[in-house]
């Protein structure tokens, strides 16, 4: 059995090997790899025999007795190594696609077994959060004193496995996902539904001002770090990042399936827009007008603008 613990391996390769058949296709792809660089390697320039015949005849030799059998030897050597390649390689697309069917068909296994080794790394990671509160440079942890020094020193590393375990459930997700999720609400692309609504459970939570309408253009900052206001769910997973999920209390961090993933989305999503239809309406000031034609003695037509009363 796996030991999804160990803090030193890649959270991809933990991910993979939780997935039933995926390294059994590897093994088979590395088998047929080996035996098609053999048989190109075996491409070598034929011997030439003519060359030869001609060397032993001018210098008194024989005409040498075997050039026949020698000649059909490498050309059906030639035919049979082509006809190989020809099938290997057909045998190497079917395993790419049989690959990727195995990745598909399995990513909830090897998105469950990220959950561990995300666990893991939190329960190491809030510490040393907690240590930093308020820190905000080399000198900060110094002042802070010898628990802020070991955080602020170590903390790279734990923020280079947290994008590593989000780029692990990214890679396996996508295989499901595609470009896009078709919902009821239409498609929705990959990074729609996958941007920050992975890692986070409770977004609107979080967020609850957030209604998909203004997705896109949205002039209010979200709570958590961007570098742009109007793309609230492009996030960088560096340090800021990961002390601000760290430092929120009420953050929820998870590693979804894509059904639990589209599921969270869909509810958040039908709440936000029940909140935004019961909300009252602001009006603007200004009041609603509709435009009245009158025409003149001279047959003249002008058009004024008569205020509609509510």
């Amino acid at each position: 059995m796996t030991d999804t613990t160990t803090a030193e391996r890649d959270p991809l390769d933990i991910a993979r090997d939780a997935i039933p058949g995926f390294r059994d296709v590897q093994t088979a792809d590395a088998a047929v790899q080996q035996r098609l660089a053999e048989l190109r390697g075996a491409a070598a320039t034929p011997a030439d025999l003519g060359a030869e015949t001609f060397a032993a005849v001018t210098t008194g030799g024989p005409v040498p007795g075997d050039l026949g059998r020698r000649a059909w030897e490498a050309q059906q050597a030639d035919e049979f190594r082509t006809a190989e390649l020809q099938i290997l390689m057909g045998v190497e697309k079917r395993l790419q696609n049989h690959g990727e069917n195995t990745l598909r068909a399995g990513a909830d296994e090897g998105l469950h077994a990220l959950r561990p080794v995300l666990d893991e790394l939190l329960d190491r990671a809030r510490p040393m959060a907690a240590a930093l509160r308020g820190v905000n440079d080399a000198q900060g942890a110094i002042d802070r004193g010898p628990d802020a020094v070991a955080a602020w020193s170590g903390f790279a590393g734990v923020v280079s496995r947290y994008a590593a375990i989000r780029n692990a459930q990214r890679t396996l997700s996508k295989f499901v996902i595609g470009d896009s999720v078709g919902t009821r609400y239409g498609s929705i692309g990959f990074r729609g539904i996958f941007n920050v609504w992975s890692e986070i459970e409770n977004v609107t939570e979080i967020w609850p001002e957030w209604t998909p309408a203004r997705s896109d253009g949205q002039t209010e900052r979200p709570p958590w770090p961007v570098l742009y206001t109007h793309k609230p769910f492009e996030v960088q997973h560096d340090r800021e990042w990961l002390l601000w999920l760290l430092s929120s209390p009420r953050v929820r961090l998870w590693v979804p399936t894509v059904d639990e993933l589209t599921a969270a989305y869909l509810r958040q999503r039908e709440d936000a827009v029940a909140r935004e239809d019961a909300a009252p309406k602001e009006r603007t000031g200004e009041p609603r007008r509709r435009p009245v034609r009158t025409r003149d003695t001279d047959g003249d037509t002008h058009v004024e603008f008569e205020t509609i009363e509510d």
